[in-house]
Formats: C-alpha cells, sequence, structure tokens
C-alpha cells in the first residue's frame, strides 16, 4: 500500500490537471455569456456569476493543492500530503458543483 508522500506527485498531477479542466469551463461559461447582447446579459448575470465563482473556487483550490503535494512530497511529510489531497477533493466537489449547476439550467 502506497504511503501519502509516495502519492504527492499523482495529487500534483490531477491538481494541475483539474485546474486546467475547471479553467476551461469558466472560459466556455465566459464566452457563453458574451454570446448575449448587451441589454439581455442583465437577465443572465447573476447565474453566469455565480457558475464562474464556484468554478473559481474550485480552480483556486486545485492549483493550492499543487504545490502543498510537491511540498510534501520533497520533505516527505505526509500530513502535508493529506492535507494536498484535501485540497484536491474540496476542488473537485466545487467542480462537481459547478458541473451540475451547468447542466441544471439547459432548459
Amino acid at each position: 500500500m502506497p504511503s501519502a508522500v509516495e502519492i504527492s506527485g499523482d495529487i500534483c498531477a490531477a491538481g494541475a490537471a483539474l485546474a486546467g479542466l475547471i479553467l476551461v469551463f469558466i472560459g466556455a461559461a465566459s464566452t457563453s455569456y458574451d454570446a448575449y447582447e448587451r441589454q439581455e446579459q442583465h437577465a443572465v448575470r447573476v447565474r453566469y456569476q455565480t457558475r464562474a465563482w464556484i468554478a473559481f473556487v474550485g480552480f483556486a483550490f486545485s492549483l493550492l493543492a499543487v504545490p502543498t503535494a510537491l511540498a510534501a512530497k520533497w520533505f516527505s511529510i505526509s500530513c502535508v500530503s493529506l492535507l494536498a489531497l484535501a485540497l484536491l477533493l474540496i476542488a473537485l466537489v466545487f467542480a462537481l458543483f459547478a458541473a451540475l449547476l451547468a447542466v441544471r439550467d439547459i432548459q
């Protein structure tokens, strides 16, 4: 069974990949919002801002997981590796919630 420090590299890779995925999601949401006419944007602003902020929080947690996992591996500290894993799991929850909101808004 691998130790927490041994999976730090995997956590780092997963955090970077998730951050990239969320960044694409934010870009798609921004592009979709920009497709509305100026007068229509006011009506949908709250919905798009909510999605974007939730995705941004997931993005931030993903990015925080990366240096935390690198530090855990560099200094061989298992509790820091567990912290990186917790940050990644929080990011996954926010990514899931942002995706759920996007799917729910499809009419």
